[in-house]
């Protein structure tokens, strides 16, 4: 593997051990079941929007650098089609 998506699954290892991490402290928390489950739903509404914030922002990257890709392509098949042509 390249090492830029060696640090992407090391962040993406990190926020899942986080979120595993918190829901364990959670759970281990001395708080009533009331607040414990509170605090649970707010907790994991969090992780679901930054996870969905990730997932976009990875996939806004993901197409820009398609479109980048899909451009030069075009930009060398269009140069090198003119250079045949004036052959």
């Amino acid at each position: 593997m390249t090492t830029v998506k060696k640090i992407k699954w090391l962040l993406v290892s990190f926020i899942f051990g986080g979120a595993i991490g918190s829901a364990i402290a959670l759970l281990y928390a001395p708080e009533s079941g009331k607040h414990l489950r509170k605090d649970i739903n707010r907790k994991t509404n969090e992780l679901f929007e930054d996870g969905k914030q990730i997932t976009l922002d990875l996939w806004q990257s993901t197409k820009e650098k398609a479109e980048n890709v899909i451009k030069s392509a075009n930009d060398a098949l269009n140069t090198n089609v003119e250079k045949i042509m004036h052959k």
